[in-house]
């Protein structure tokens, strides 16, 4: 092999090393874009029910048709905060892949966000799409939990604790009469789930 080839074959060997790592970051950028578009939305969307509830005040409130319809599975429910592991994440109906692909996923069959009873809320730990609840493991008892609702009222939890479990143990998502949230992802490479058990603090507009 001529010095001239073994140059072209080391320049192409070159290149495609390097479009082979930009993968992970371009799905990377492309995952934040959305989890940003959707948040912004998601403010825009409270600013304007506040405004026209300054408009007009209303002694009863009915359920609108779009009212409901942000309770299908994939519509935006909330937004979830971890300041002590920099998370800030959408809340989403549902579980499934587009869902978990772009936020925080909330199992329809548990209690609302803020609601009597167990919240119970699912991320992915290592996506390509974003962050999510990979750092989840990283939290400490006393850390505050803040869930925005699409009411624009700010719910608070307190972590009590920290537990590993097997993946197809359900009790993480019975209920009470207490208000709490229950967050989990995977862990030991999908065989367990880490969870994390909150209680509620408060909440405020």
């Amino acid at each position: 092999m001529t010095m001239s080839i073994r140059k072209v074959v080391a320049g192409l060997l070159i290149i495609v090393g390097i479009a082979i790592m930009a993968v992970p970051f371009f799905w990377r950028a492309t995952g934040e874009k959305q989890t940003v578009q959707l948040i912004s939305e998601f403010e825009q969307t409270l600013e304007e029910k506040q405004d026209e509830r300054s408009e007009v005040e209303k002694e009863q409130t009915t359920v609108s048709k779009e009212e409901k319809a942000i309770l299908k599975e994939g519509s935006i429910i909330g937004i979830i905060e971890i300041p002590s592991i920099n998370i800030r994440y959408p809340v989403m109906e549902g579980t499934g892949k587009e869902v978990l692909n772009a936020g925080i996923g909330h199992i329809s069959e548990t209690a609302k966000i803020g609601g009597e009873g167990n919240c119970v809320l699912c991320g992915h730990n290592g996506s390509r799409y974003g962050t999510f609840f990979t750092p989840l493991n990283q939290v400490k008892s006393g850390d505050e939990v803040q869930i925005l609702d699409k009411e624009g009222q700010k719910h608070i939890y307190e972590v009590t604790g920290t537990d590993v479990i097997a993946p197809n143990d359900n009790s993480i998502k019975a209920q009470g009469k207490d208000k709490e949230l229950t967050l989990f992802t995977c862990a030991e490479k999908g065989t367990r789930r880490f969870v994390v058990k909150c209680r509620y603090k408060g909440g405020s507009e």
